[in-house]
């Protein structure tokens, strides 16, 4: 998959790879499928619509992230320029990693609860929104909480956050999780019973993330041993 477009600085302080799977398509949406709607319909409209500004609410295990990464993979495939920012790498960036941001067409900001008490990165981030607020121009950021819950000190920044539509995700069940693990590798080219999967769900982390991770080993081992994904072939992969 191709980086997001972005300058040369930037490739080199991120060299973020986005997933290959983690596409509007693999979403499993649920009660959340109005939220993938609304993000397709703000791309494909993009250019002829005034500044979109999208934010998501909600858990670890949510797909939040899944989200952010599914409209960068679409907005390039229209042909927009993207870029991608988690706030849990704030540890080893500069701040003026946003500098010239407001040149691209669509930006995602995910784990935004991580700047709150950080005056450089809030301050940042408020005159990054201001810059980027203009006709054609997307911004998705995500949050575990609501804006005016984020603890964020600087009222400026809070005020901005609140400014668009907001989405609040719902965490996934565990049927929702088993729904998504059959979906995944389904688009694999793989078969992963009902059966299966409920024990993948009963022994092993119940993060999504986790669980895809485990998938893409499974997958790998698949391929290399041309086996099926059988309950005993899963509890040797993974030493069950």
């Amino acid at each position: 998959m191709a980086k997001p477009v972005m300058s040369e600085y930037q490739q080199m302080a991120l060299p973020v790879t986005l997933p290959d799977d983690e596409t509007f398509m693999s979403f499993f949406g649920g009660e959340n499928s109005h939220v993938v709607k609304q993000l397709e319909v703000g791309l494909t409209q993009l250019q002829t619509m005034p500044f979109n500004y999208v934010y998501l609410c909600g858990f670890s295990d949510s797909g939040k992230s899944h989200l952010l990464y599914a409209t960068c993979i679409r907005a390039q495939e229209l042909g927009l320029s993207c870029f991608l920012l988690s706030c849990k790498d704030l540890a080893w960036l500069d701040p003026h990693v946003l500098d010239d941001l407001e040149k691209l067409d669509v930006i995602c900001i995910d784990d935004i609860q991580q700047v709150a008490g950080d005056p450089l990165w809030e301050k940042a981030l408020f005159n990054f929104f201001n810059r980027f607020n203009s006709e054609g121009k997307m911004l998705v950021v995500a949050g575990d909480l609501l804006p005016n819950m984020l603890n964020i000190a600087l009222p400026d920044l809070e005020s901005r956050l609140n400014w668009g539509t907001t989405f609040q995700i719902r965490s996934m069940s565990d049927d929702d999780k088993a729904e998504a693990l059959v979906k995944r590798a389904k688009m694999r080219g793989l078969t992963l019973t009902e059966e299966a999967t409920r024990f993948l769900l009963s022994r092993v982390s119940r993060d999504m993330r986790a669980l895809l991770d485990i998938l893409d080993k499974l997958d790998h081992a698949s391929i290399v041993e041309q086996r099926k994904l059988t309950i005993p072939f899963i509890k040797s992969i993974l030493d069950l």
